[in-house]
């Protein structure tokens, strides 16, 4: 579709600076690009461009969701405990649930529509071990339209029997499913190779998925370093390396294109051998407080120069909107001064916290040049926002400054407000049509 969109838009290009237009004009292709960001009308030069005046509106590019667990959404809000007795208590008896191909199919279905609805347009997904279950969610991710990074969740020792497969067959069934679907649609599909974590993964395992990372030059996302309790598991089961990340770099998995959430409990060594291999982090600040598991030193690793995103971690965070994600990102961020009192890191600032629900997402799955920022050349993956809701005495001048547009939509933001999404100049939802 070849149009041009008005309205106030509003896009990161760096951690602590925004392209604001208002009003603006958001020139696309045909082929789903953008064209053009401008503040001077373009209609005379695109004069076959079907136009949508949208000044009471706010377009941005749409959120990035990297870490999550589809099989989970049912669970959201259900917690009385710490992670390893939720994963045993509630986690792992409703995955077993996913061996049936319909209640998979349903869950899929329902898990990629509620993303969109909050506006997420590119989301890095852990699935179950079942095979089936994960090539549904491929074509569940496929007719939705969304952009989606899915994994196969791979697990061989210290879960329920239902869900511990025979080493091999995991390997191959994961290289199964990236000859399928990794790079599907022109790269709008990708495979995740997804070991839950070491605790649940042989160090075997752990090494034949590093030989497949390279084998197919795919992605790996897996949990590190979440809580107290699963630091001390995983010295108990491997007592001959150094540290949790030591596995998982002597196992060769870590590289660029490794998402490891959490990270909260990491010493000076490990975050060393992170930084140097160019493993990603994906920030879960609503589980990791939920689950009270700890706080993730963001600016500390910010500062180290790490590429970080934001995660909701459904269902040890209780909500997939991303509004909610980076509120919490910037409470959690102001409790670590409060703590401690010997290191004091900057708060996160309202910009920093839509830079890493947008463009810092985009880098930390590598498709920056594609998505995550609203540019010239690419892929036109927007939201259509009715900021205005959040003020009834309609005053103008709250939203004449970009930063208050942010802290008005995050702090009191959530999926009512979005009215429309588009992925590759495609309008994917409508909420006046749902």
């Amino acid at each position: 579709m070849n149009a041009i969109f008005k309205g106030t838009i509003l896009s990161p290009i760096s951690k602590n600076k925004l392209l604001f237009l208002k009003p603006g004009y958001l020139v696309i292709s045909n082929k789903g690009k953008i064209l053009e960001l401008t503040r001077s009308n373009p209609r005379n030069i695109y004069k076959n461009f079907q136009f949508y005046n949208l000044s009471e509106k706010l377009l941005c590019p749409g959120f990035i969701d990297i870490h999550n667990h589809l099989s989970q959404l049912p669970l959201i809000g259900l917690s009385d405990t710490n992670l390893l007795i939720w994963l045993n208590k509630l986690v792992f008896p409703h995955e077993e649930k996913f061996k049936s191909g319909e209640i998979a199919k349903q869950s899929a279905e329902m898990f990629f529509h509620h993303l969109l609805k909050n506006g997420t347009t590119t989301t890095s997904t852990f699935v179950t071990v079942h095979k089936q279950a994960t090539d549904l969610a491929f074509q569940s991710a496929k007719e939705s339209g969304i952009r989606a990074f899915i994994g196969k969740v791979m697990m061989d020792q210290q879960v329920p029997m239902n869900l511990c497969e025979d080493t091999q067959k995991q390997l191959l069934d994961s290289e199964g499913l990236i000859e399928k679907w990794d790079g599907y649609d022109e790269g709008r599909l990708r495979y995740v190779l997804t070991p839950r974590f070491a605790v649940s993964c042989s160090f075997s395992m752990l090494k034949g998925i590093g030989k497949l990372a390279r084998k197919y030059n795919v992605y790996v996302q897996s949990h590190l370093a979440e809580s107290r309790a699963e630091v001390k598991l995983i010295k108990e089961l491997y007592p001959d390396f150094g540290s949790y990340t030591d596995i998982y770099y002597k196992a060769g998995i870590l590289s660029q294109k490794t998402i490891m959430a959490h990270c909260i409990y990491l010493n000076e060594k490990e975050i060393e051998v992170l930084r140097k291999t160019g493993t990603k982090i994906s920030h879960c600040p609503t589980a990791n407080r939920f689950l009270a598991s700890g706080i993730m030193p963001y600016r500390k690793l910010e500062e180290k120069g790490f590429t970080i995103g934001l995660g909701t971690d459904v269902a040890g965070g209780y909500s997939l909107s991303m509004f909610n994600e980076m509120k919490e990102a910037i409470e959690t961020s102001k409790m670590i001064n409060f703590i401690n009192s010997k290191k004091h890191y900057k708060p996160m600032t309202v910009e920093e916290a839509f830079y890493l629900a947008t463009l810092g997402g985009a880098k930390a799955l590598s498709i920056e040049q594609e998505t995550g920022s609203l540019e010239k050349g690419k892929s036109a993956d927007f939201l259509i926002i009715n900021y205005k809701k959040l003020d009834d005495y309609k005053d103008n001048d709250i939203f004449s400054d970009p930063k208050n547009i942010l802290a008005k939509i995050i702090y009191c933001g959530n999926k009512n407000i979005v009215e429309k999404v588009y992925l590759r100049g495609k309008k994917i939802l409508d909420i006046n049509n749902l």
